[in-house]
C-alpha cells in the first residue's frame, strides 16, 4: 500500500500537484515513520512552503523511531537554523556530514550554521573538507567565498565567487531544463535554491516567474518578473511574460523573447522536445506534404530550428531555405549540410523582404509564438508560387479565435478562425488533422496540422 502512495505522491510532484504530493507522503509517514522516502519527500515539501515547525514535527518523530537518515538531519538542521538555534543545526549537521560525506547539504548546512556562529576558521576548515569531497559544488564554493569576506580575506573571497558564478551557470541550465521538460516544481525548487544563495540573479528571477505563472501562482510569478527586469531592464523573455501575467494585449511573441528561448534551449532542443516531450510534428507535416503528392522543389523552413523538418523530408526536396531567429540554432542546422541558405529573421519580415518564390513553406511549431496572423497570411501569399502548399502546426483553441496561453505564453488558435484569415489572403484550406503538440505535465497539447494551398487564380 506504502509503495503505490508514493508512486502516486511522485507523479503528483512531477506533475507540479505540490499540495497532493505531500498529502500522500504523510499519509505514508504517518503510518511508517521510518520510511525514509516518505518523510523526506513530506518534510521537503512543508520546508518548501515554510511550514517549518511542521516538518520539525514529522522529523523528530521519525527520528526519535529509529530512522536512520541523515538527509533526515539535514531537514531538521534547517528547521533549526531558522528558527534561530544555529548550535544545534550545526550539530545535526556535522553528525549527517560524518555519517554520510557525499552528501552535499550536510556539509552546506554545517558550514551556514557556523557562519552564522561567527566560527569562521571552522567553518573553513569544515568547507576545505567538502570542496575535497566535492570540487567546485556551486553552494560550496559561494559559502566559502561568503566565510573569507567575513575573515577579510578579499582575494580569496572574488576567486571563490569567481568559481561559483561559473558554476551557478550550469544550476540556471539544469533549472531551465526541468521547466522545459514540465517538471516544474522541480524546477521552482532549484530556482528557489539558486536565489538564495544568489539573490541579484535575474535570470533565476525570470525563470521562477515563468514556473510560477505556469503553476497558477500569478502573484508569485509577477513578484519575480518584475525583480527580474528590475535586475535586468534588457530581459526581453521576463518582458514577454510579464505581460502575459498582467493579462495585457500581446499580438506576437517578442522577437528578442523568442531568440532568447532558443538560444539557450539549442543544445538540448532535439533530445528534450523529441525523447522527453513526445514531439513528433515534423514527421506529420512531412507525412501529410508527401500524401498530398505536394510540390517540394523549392521549400522555406519557417522557424527551421535545428532542421528537424529537413531531417523529416530528407531526399524528397530539391532545396530548401531555412529562418530562424536563433544563431545557435542555426549553426545546428547548418551541420546538417541540408540547407541552401540559412537566414537569421524574423519570420513575417524575412517574408515581407524578400524576392524569392517557392513551391511549399513550412511552419512547424511557429505560429504558437506569431499570434496574429494577418500579416503573415498576406506576405506569405506573395511569396509562394500559385498553387504552392502551406504546412503548419497550431495549438488548438477550442472558443476564442486566438488566444494567448496565460501559463505557457504560447498562443493558440481555433481552426475556424485559421481557414477565414487564411481564405482572404488568397489560400485554400486543404486538410486539417488532430494531433498531439507534446505531452507537458502528463497531459496532451491538443493541436492540428494545417495544409493549405494557394490558389492559381
Amino acid at each position: 500500500m506504502s509503495e503505490a502512495l508514493l508512486q502516486r505522491a511522485v507523479e503528483a510532484y512531477r506533475a507540479g500537484r505540490a499540495e497532493d504530493a505531500e498529502a500522500l507522503a504523510r499519509q505514508v509517514s504517518e503510518a511508517e515513520p521510518q520510511n525514509e522516502q516518505a518523510v523526506l519527500m513530506c518534510s521537503g515539501l512543508m520546508l518548501h512552503r515554510q511550514a517549518n515547525d511542521e516538518a520539525e514535527r514529522l522529523l523528530r518523530r521519525s527520528l526519535e523511531q529509529g530512522l536512520a537518515s541523515p538527509a533526515a538531519q539535514v531537514n531538521l538542521a534547517l528547521c533549526l537554523s531558522r528558527r534561530g538555534d544555529q548550535a544545534g543545526a550545526a550539530e545535526l549537521a556535522r553528525a549527517a556530514a560524518r555519517s554520510q560525506p557525499e552528501l552535499v547539504s550536510a556539509w552546506n548546512a554545517f558550514a551556514a550554521a557556523l557562519l552564522e556562529l561567527e566560527r569562521f576558521d571552522e567553518a573553513e576548515r569544515v568547507l576545505s573538507q567538502a570542496l575535497e569531497i566535492h570540487p567546485e559544488h556551486p553552494a560550496l564554493s559561494l559559502l566559502m567565498g561568503h566565510v573569507h569576506r567575513a575573515q577579510q580575506r578579499d582575494d580569496a573571497a572574488e576567486s571563490q565567487y569567481r568559481t561559483f558564478d561559473r558554476q551557478g551557470k550550469r544550476l540556471l541550465q539544469q533549472a531551465e531544463a526541468l521547466a522545459l521538460s514540465g517538471r516544474l516544481v522541480e524546477a521552482e525548487h532549484q530556482y528557489r535554491q539558486l536565489l538564495a544563495i544568489q539573490p541579484r540573479l535575474a535570470a533565476a528571477h525570470g525563470g521562477l516567474g515563468r514556473v510560477c505563472l505556469r503553476l497558477g501562482k500569478r502573484e508569485e510569478a509577477l513578484g519575480s518578473l518584475e525583480t527580474a527586469i528590475r535586475l535586468d531592464p534588457d530581459d526581453s523573455t521576463s518582458r514577454h511574460f510579464l505581460s502575459v501575467a498582467r493579462g495585457q494585449p500581446v499580438t506576437r511573441a517578442d522577437p528578442g523573447y523568442v531568440r532568447a528561448l532558443f538560444d539557450d534551449y539549442a543544445e538540448e532542443f532535439e533530445t528534450d522536445l523529441t525523447d522527453k516531450l513526445g514531439y513528433r510534428i515534423p514527421g506529420e507535416i512531412a507525412t501529410a506534404l508527401l500524401e498530398a503528392n505536394a510540390d517540394l522543389s523549392r521549400v522555406l523552413d519557417l522557424g527551421c530550428g535545428t532542421g528537424l523538418m529537413a531531417a523529416a523530408l530528407a531526399g524528397r526536396f530539391g532545396l530548401m531555405d531555412g529562418v530562424d531567429l536563433s544563431p545557435r540554432m542555426l549553426a545546428l542546422a547548418e551541420q546538417r549540410g541540408a540547407y541552401r541558405h540559412l537566414v537569421r529573421d524574423e519570420v513575417v519580415r524575412f517574408l515581407s523582404r524578400s524576392e524569392d518564390r517557392w513551391t511549399t513553406v513550412l511552419a512547424a511549431d511557429v505560429l504558437v509564438y506569431v499570434g496574429a496572423l494577418e500579416a503573415l497570411a498576406e506576405s506569405l501569399a506573395a511569396r509562394l508560387e500559385p498553387g504552392g502548399w502551406f504546412a503548419f502546426s497550431i495549438e488548438r483553441s477550442e472558443a476564442e479565435d486566438c488566444r494567448l496561453n496565460p501559463e505557457t505564453g504560447r498562443f493558440q488558435h481555433r481552426p475556424e478562425a485559421v481557414d477565414r484569415l487564411f481564405e482572404a489572403a488568397g489560400f485554400q484550406p486543404w486538410r486539417w488533422i488532430e494531433t498531439t503538440i507534446r505531452q507537458e505535465r502528463d497531459a496532451r497539447i491538443p493541436g492540428a496540422i494545417g495544409l493549405f494551398r494557394r490558389r492559381s487564380d
